[in-house]
């Protein structure tokens, strides 16, 4: 499905239910839901928020589980010209507090039993105007009948405006909003729709609608005429739970996405035995990939992937397509630029190193975000100037690569402390900063053990009896689950360098 760089997401889910209404779209504990049925609930949506007073530019929080009628409440967001930003039901009130404070939302989507936690989480700031609190039920859009309100036309989405607001964790201890337009959306849903070869089937939502990741297993596949099984739960180790029962079904899947680190443990949970189920395109993204964590799907899948991309530069850009050799050899690249992309290495100097040496990995193209919300000082910072066309800009990962003589890219680490645990970004200096606002820690400091994010902290003096419960309770009443340490350790003093920094070598080589 070719795609012109004058459409959008909903433009092409639009196309294709013009070409089959009838086509199953989506598959959830209520039943199926045509294409048709998909466009016609978007359509209700827009209109029930445009009567909401919701209007183009308006940022509208969406806090909902795994649905249909979370499809439909995007679509229609989108349709209005107005920006999504995703929130997860797992996250603490504080998170939805700076998130809703800083998008400026204009309307919160939500369910009955979230709704009265949502507005807590948006009061006190008059400055920031009126935030609708709406729910399907108090919308109505549920009480009207496909048949009573057919889909109008919709009006065309500016592909240069933006689409969503996604917040990753930031090293000052505030989380960043990423800005991501429409038509770098539709680039990266098209070029994995041409590439992923089980675009057209069925693909699981597992993971949590504030993970960038789970754009493909919705966008792609419903741009491309596949259809979305949503998998029960509003968390993601429910959804990993599901997803491992769904695969011990003998069932056919186009596309699963899903990071290293789930598909060990999925791995773990369905045995040697494995799944019936067959899997026609694997994508796995979200962090670095290892063959031992691959070995056991090769005679599962079709076709294995290994994605690469920031969240600024929307999802992926950047793919391998692993084959047996890469998995004997124990060396799995990330790969090639998608079509469009630039990929840039950079020494510390702005030069390209020579042969072999690594880089800083630097993306330029189509799929860049147009930076953080409300942060022009980082925007310019990290999105700067291409060095060589006048006008571009390129975004600076903090990832290090080296190029193959074969032309592909190879993930070698990072050139700053940002860590990827279980398909997440986190800062350590996020969760050390609200460590050290526990009143008897001095000081803090996050690493990854194996399978474990783990902290060390230095008790304040003459404070020895600190409970793991007690620190624990502290970060998940301020921290997304995932920043939440699994295993916390006192010491007398955190190790520096030389120089006087923190040695964080240091600490990953000491095995708790």
């Amino acid at each position: 499905m070719e795609q012109s760089m004058n459409e959008s997401v909903p433009d092409l889910v639009a196309r294709v239910a013009a070409v089959s209404p009838d086509r199953p779209a989506v598959r959830d504990g209520q039943g199926r839901v045509s294409y048709r049925e998909l466009v016609e609930g978007a359509a209700r949506w827009e209109a029930a928020l445009r009567r909401r007073g919701v209007m183009p530019g308006d940022t509208v929080a969406v806090c909902l589980p795994r649905a249909t009628v979370t499809l439909q409440a995007i679509l229609g967001i989108w349709r209005i010209g107005a920006v999504l930003v995703p929130l997860d039901p797992s996250h603490p009130i504080v998170r939805w507090e700076f998130v809703l404070a800083d998008c400026r939302a204009r309307a919160i989507v939500c369910t009955e039993d979230l709704a009265p936690s949502l507005r807590k989480a948006c009061g006190g700031t008059p400055e920031r105007g009126r935030t609708d609190i709406v729910t399907a039920e108090n919308l109505g859009v549920d009480r009207l009948s496909p048949e009573s309100s057919p889909a109008p036309p919709m009006a065309p989405v500016d592909p240069d405006s933006p689409a969503y607001v996604l917040y990753t964790s930031g090293s000052t201890g505030a989380p960043k909003g990423v800005r991501v337009r429409h038509g770098a959306l539709a680039h990266y849903v098209s070029c994995a729709g041409r590439l992923y070869e089980g675009a057209s089937g069925p693909a699981p939502w597992h993971s949590p609608l504030a993970f960038d990741a789970t754009v493909t297993s919705l966008w792609v596949p419903l741009t491309h005429g596949g259809e979305v099984w949503p998998v029960p739960g509003s968390d993601p180790l429910s959804g990993l739970e599901g997803l491992a029962k769904l695969l011990t079904a003998p069932v056919d899947i186009g596309i699963l996405k899903i990071t290293p680190t789930h598909l060990e443990a999925l791995a773990n949970w369905l045995g040697p035995e494995g799944t019936p189920t067959a899997i026609t395109s694997l994508v796995i993204g979200g962090e670095a990939l290892r063959a031992d964590q691959v070995r056991p799907w090769l005679a599962r899948s079709t076709q294995i992937v290994n994605e690469y991309g920031p969240t600024e530069s929307t999802v992926g850009v950047v793919v391998a397509f692993v084959a047996p050799e890469h998995v004997a050899d124990g060396v799995i690249p990330i790969g090639r630029p998608l079509p469009g992309t630039e990929i840039l290495l950079c020494d510390r100097n702005g030069a390209v190193p020579g042969p072999g040496e690594p880089g800083e990995l630097c993306v330029a193209g189509p799929q860049l975000a147009d930076g953080y919300l409300n942060r022009p000082e980082l925007t310019e910072e990290r999105f700067p100037p291409h060095p060589v066309r006048l006008g571009e800009r390129i975004y600076r990962t903090g990832d290090l690569a080296v190029r193959g003589r074969d032309g592909e890219l190879h993930y070698v680490g990072r050139i700053d402390e940002q860590i990827k645990f279980r398909g997440q970004r986190i800062e350590p200096g996020e969760v050390e900063t609200v460590l050290c606002g526990h009143p008897g820690i001095a000081q803090a400091a996050v690493v990854i053990h194996g399978d474990r994010l783990v902290a060390y902290v230095v008790p304040r003096e003459g404070d020895t009896a600190l409970e793991v419960q007690q620190l624990t309770d502290h970060l998940a009443d301020l921290l997304p689950p995932a920043l939440v340490p699994q295993r916390f350790l006192t010491v007398r003093e955190l190790p520096v360098t030389p120089n006087g920094k923190l040695d964080r070598s240091a600490l990953r080589g000491n095995k708790p």
